[in-house]
């Protein structure tokens, strides 16, 4: 962590595209609101938009904006990620879930530093420093063809690694102490851990890392009256400990089938055999849960 604070702290007065990789959970869009508080533009507007969230029909209006009339429902003008940004950041949150055809427009952006609105026919500068994060390694949707080499190198001029908090030795003991401290301070109060607590904190291997963490520590916090009980807490939130399926998880696909077509009958067969809970289900896949419904409302689309 602090090789991260150093490397964050020279690249943050620069102004190049910087990549975040770390597993869900462990802080990348802090780090990249950090990087901008640090930067020439901290003054100006930081812009977090989530890739995985956005429907692949609607990802270029979102992030370049529309003119009026440029599609149904386009009733008027609107700026999209990029204008808000104006000299500020734009975070590209979950970068590895936008859609092919997207990913050319971005590069050509990118590269020209200059857009165009849907329908619009005046090119606009592009002045926001992107930082762009991924939980899932990008080396995967290379190999796959799912994202471009080109586009990563260009979002990847600066590569930041977040690690998880289980390989941050003493670190959880000083996050779950200052979130106490924070929540003591809010409500007035003076609770502290149990020594049960302590030893949760070393023994769970926080899957979800530091944002399990502060929901633990939150859920105790309330239903404790003096000393805070984690690991009777913990009972109260999403089950993520171990994300696994049935021990048959075998599945069969046709020769030729495209690899769209394997992707739904992954994702469809793991929903089923997580009983419909898509929480775990994302956690099995290695997705977001905004992402799992984004694809499960495209095969609903299809059907």
């Amino acid at each position: 962590m602090t090789e991260l604070f150093h490397r964050l702290q020279r690249v943050a007065p620069t102004g190049v595209s910087v990549l975040l990789t770390g597993e869900s959970g462990t802080g990348k869009e802090l780090v990249a609101e950090t990087i901008h508080s640090l930067s020439a533009g901290r003054e100006e507007p930081f812009v977090a938009v989530n890739c995985g969230a956005i429907p692949a029909t609607l990802v270029e209006a979102e992030l370049f904006g529309y003119e009026r009339g440029s599609f149904t429902g386009a009733v008027r003008s609107q700026a999209g990620y990029f204008e808000r940004a104006g000299r500020g950041t734009l975070f590209l949150d979950e970068a590895g879930e936008m859609p092919p055809e997207m990913q050319v427009k971005l590069l050509r952006a990118l590269e020209s530093r200059r857009f165009y609105r849907v329908g619009g026919e005046r090119d606009i500068p592009l002045q926001a420093r992107v930082i762009a994060a991924t939980n899932r390694p990008l080396s995967d949707a290379l190999a796959e063809n799912r994202f471009r080499a080109d586009l990563l190198y260009r979002l990847a001029v600066f590569h930041l690694h977040i690690p998880p908090l289980r390989r941050r030795g003493e670190d959880v003991y000083l996050l779950a102490q200052c979130f106490l401290d924070r929540l003591n301070e809010a409500e007035d109060s003076n609770k502290g851990f149990s020594v049960d607590s302590m030893r949760y904190l070393q023994e769970h291997s926080w899957p979800g890392n530091v944002r399990e963490l502060y929901n633990t520590v939150q859920r105790a916090f309330i239903l404790a009256d003096d000393d805070v009980d984690l690991r009777g807490a913990s009972e109260y939130g999403a089950d993520i400990a171990e994300p696994s399926v049935a021990a048959d998880c075998a599945v069969t696909f046709r020769q030729g089938m495209s690899l769209s077509a394997v992707e739904r009958v992954v994702i469809e067969e793991t929903l089923r055999r997580c009983s419909g809970n898509k929480t775990r289900t994302a956690a099995v896949l290695g997705i977001s849960v905004k992402t799992l419904y984004n694809k499960l409302n495209e095969y609903r689309a299809l059907a």
